[in-house]
């Protein structure tokens, strides 16, 4: 699944953003690109699991399409 997180613009954005995705998921692939401001993540979770959490961390986040 990939995310669209417009408001992540460092390093420090993109460790919190990582850390909420491990919360919901430890196991989950995470890849994270802060220049397209995008998350792709590879869990068997569903991805409103993690806009959630993303958005429990402070940032706003949504399903790209």
């Amino acid at each position: 699944m990939e995310l669209q997180v417009p408001d992540m613009t460092c390093g420090h954005c993109s460790g919190v953003i990582e850390r909420a995705v491990q919360n919901v998921d430890a196991r989950a692939k995470v890849d994270i690109d802060i220049a397209t401001r995008t998350v792709r993540i590879e869990s068997t979770r569903p991805a409103n699991d993690f806009v959630s959490a993303i958005r429990e961390a402070g940032y706003s986040a949504s399903v790209r399409a």
